[in-house]
């Protein structure tokens, strides 16, 4: 290992200033679009905005899905169009109209006809669909594959540490392993089985004795008829905006800045690995003219911290639900399953032409009391056994302009609302507003709704997304949202307040070039950490400023730079942050792809950290902070061996040049200034 000198990182800024300095001629080539730089541009709109626990999985493999499986955009419905996240309603709705008034699409130029397409969506489109007649009857045929995944990190984490007994805080294995089988015929049919075990828990033993520790399973099948689909298993609900049942990602502020609204999927089989986004029993849709209606019921066993036991040990109350999911620990295992969770909802919707309405009713009952720990901030939090919501959306399109809102109660009397507009006034430019209005003491079920924080609860804002096209190869997007808290948060001493700017330019002289600067600054009140007898907030600003350009010389090799600066500012004390990476991504061949990263970072501390995604395995979703200093790289490679059998393997590393800087915390840390992870995935499919 080596230490970042001069010469290093005078390198590193040299190649990512040679992605920006290659004439127009080179520039002129064009490459056809995979999908990956989609993945990638999505989630890393969403990298600053999102909480720790945030499943971003359910868009990745819709994404995935569609990349492998391209759907006939000749024949698509709105819930087809709306699964590729990256259209607004407007340009679902233009496009039906389009295609309902001229009929067969031919190709994805033909796109650039309707309003509000321009040549970035077209290519973006052309990575998941086909443009294939109408009429074709395309064959329902069985569907078979079964994923893989073996992943673990080399060094020792505290939590494998035996004591001088020979036990140690995790009584499982070393590797995280992760076994999937998906089935099905065509689109009628479908059933899934996932079996995982985190890394620290038991594996065909102790409390796993019958082996995986969690399992998510499905069996979904489509009519043609009044009912058009049953689950029955594991499953999302997704209704209106979020306000009261929104299952997994709910939207959130993006740098895409206009794209706001989300996305009503209706009833989808589960068969992620968050242990904590789905609901187990089952769910009907019916579908009857204008009318569609979604009904469902859940029992499922849940962790959640028990505060409160018999003579005999036997639960009472319960403080806090868990989310994480781990098993690893006597304490985490105490907390398992703890407690019993059933819910029941419908969602009726009526459509007619362009516009629709609908009506949310969600009941959950938990067979222990929930009682918060009393402090000031939760005071307004659920407690009880008991909860209901009720809400009544809609969705107005009107020429280009999209009308929708949302307003709910809950079992206590409290009350939300969200309401905003998505409008194009030309092809150059479109943009959004909303507002919204959440009670401390509105309690959502399942919502996922638009908010600065989750649990859409305690804040009021008013947020506006911009997109302009002021040249035909420059792109500026952004956003401005301002919020307030009526009652104090758990990391501020009073009632809070907060901004968020950001504003992002696109240059594309090239359809195989692209170079945007992104800017952010953002302002919130939260507790001083100067010390003080009564606790009192100061304000808190964080500023970024990102450079990043991609070259795709040629259908086979790509290479992307990124340097970026973060600077943290409270109390009268600043810190700054840097991040400088390589990427070079190779295709030499329909079989083999490998992609490879160099990165170097240097911040004072998790303040100043800075978020960078990266490309991984198959169905797995990663973005790290980088804090403190040192180096980061991986190389990540997909082979197929066959037409039925593709591996994937990621090695990385993280290499820390401070002496003094302590790798993980608690079970999780690790001796040395070095962290290396390993995975192994393997596909197989009939």
């Amino acid at each position: 290992m080596f230490s970042p000198t001069k010469q290093t990182v005078v390198v590193l800024l040299l190649v990512n200033l040679s992605a920006i300095g290659f004439n127009k001629h080179s520039l002129a080539q064009t490459t056809n679009n995979n999908g990956r730089d989609i993945i990638e541009r999505i989630s890393e709109s969403y990298i600053e905005t999102l909480d720790d626990d945030a499943d971003l999985n359910s868009i990745l493999e819709d994404l995935i899905h569609f990349k492998n499986n391209p759907f006939n955009i000749n024949t698509a419905k709105q819930t087809d169009l709306e699964k590729l996240h990256f259209l607004t309603t407007i340009q679902i709705d233009n496009l039906l109209a389009y295609i309902r008034t001229y009929g067969q699409l031919y190709s994805s130029y033909e796109l650039l006809a309707i309003d509000g397409f321009d040549a970035q969506t077209t290519a973006d489109i052309d990575a998941f669909v086909s443009f294939l007649p109408p009429d074709t009857q395309e064959k329902a045929y069985w569907h078979h594959t079964i994923d893989s995944r073996y992943r673990q990190t080399i060094e020792t984490k505290a939590g494998f540490v035996k004591n001088e007994e020979g036990q140690s805080k995790f009584l499982g294995i070393k590797p995280a392993v992760l076994l999937k089988y998906k089935g099905g015929k065509g689109n009628k049919l479908e059933y899934a089985l996932t079996a995982e075990t985190d890394e620290g828990e038991e594996f065909f033993g102790g409390s796993n004795a019958k082996g995986f520790d969690f399992y998510a399973a499905y069996f979904a099948i489509k009519f043609n008829s009044v009912l058009k689909e049953v689950i029955i298993g594991d499953y999302q609900v997704k209704s209106g905006l979020g306000l009261v049942s929104w299952s997994g990602f709910g939207k959130r502020k993006s740098i895409q800045g206009v794209n706001i609204r989300p996305m009503g999927q209706g009833i989808r089989g589960y068969s992620s690995t968050n242990e904590n986004s789905f609901y187990r029993g089952a769910a009907l849709h019916f579908e009857k003219g204008d009318f569609n209606l979604i009904t469902y019921y859940s029992y499922n066993p849940v962790d959640a911290t028990i505060s409160k036991t018999d003579s005999s040990g036997n639960a009472l109350q319960v403080s806090a639900l868990q989310q994480s999911g781990y098993h690893r620990t006597a304490s985490e295992l105490a907390n398992r399953n703890s407690l019993n969770v059933q819910t029941t909802g419908a969602h009726l919707k009526y459509n007619i032409n362009r516009f629709s309405a609908g009506i949310n009713t969600i009941y959950q009952l938990f067979d222990l009391p929930l009682q918060q720990n009393p402090k000031p901030y939760n005071r307004y939090y659920f407690t009880g056994t008991k909860n209901y919501n009720i809400s009544t959306n809609f969705l107005w399109t009107f020429n280009r302009i999209n009308f929708f809102g949302e307003a709910g109660i809950s079992r206590s009397k409290g009350k939300s609302v969200l309401a905003g507009i998505e409008a194009q006034p030309s092809n150059d430019m479109s943009f959004s507003i909303l507002y919204r209005n959440y009670a401390p003491d509105f309690h959502t079920i399942n919502g996922q709704a638009f908010s600065e924080t989750s649990g859409n609860r305690n804040e009021e804002g008013f947020y506006a997304g911009w997109s302009i096209l002021p040249f035909f190869n420059t792109k500026i997007t952004g956003y401005a949202d301002f919020y307030r808290t009526p009652w104090l948060r758990y990391t501020s001493a009073s009632p809070a307040w907060g901004c968020d700017l950001s504003l992002q330019t696109t240059y594309t002289p090239a359809q195989n070039f692209e170079l945007y600067i992104r800017l952010k600054h953002e302002a919130n009140t939260e507790k001083s950490s100067q010390k003080a007898l009564i606790r009192y907030d100061s304000e808190r600003t964080i500023q970024r400023l990102r450079i990043n350009a991609q070259w795709d010389i040629n259908q086979y090799l790509s290479i992307k730079g990124r340097t970026e600066f973060s600077r943290y500012i409270k109390d009268g004390n600043s810190e700054n942050g840097l991040l400088v990476f390589t990427d070079v991504t190779a295709k030499p061949g329909q079989k083999f792809k490998v992609a490879a990263r160099f990165s170097w970072f240097n911040t004072k501390s998790y303040n100043s950290r800075i978020y960078a995604y990266e490309n991984d395995v198959l169905h797995y979703f990663y973005i790290p902070a980088f804090y403190s200093n040192g180096l980061r790289y991986y190389i990540n490679m997909s082979y197929a061996i066959s037409s039925r059998i593709k591996i994937y393997l990621k090695l990385s590393q993280s290499y820390y040049l401070d002496d003094s800087f302590a790798i993980g915390s608690g079970t999780s840390h690790i001796e040395g200034n070095k962290k290396t992870d390993f995975k192994f995935h393997i596909r197989y499919r009939l």
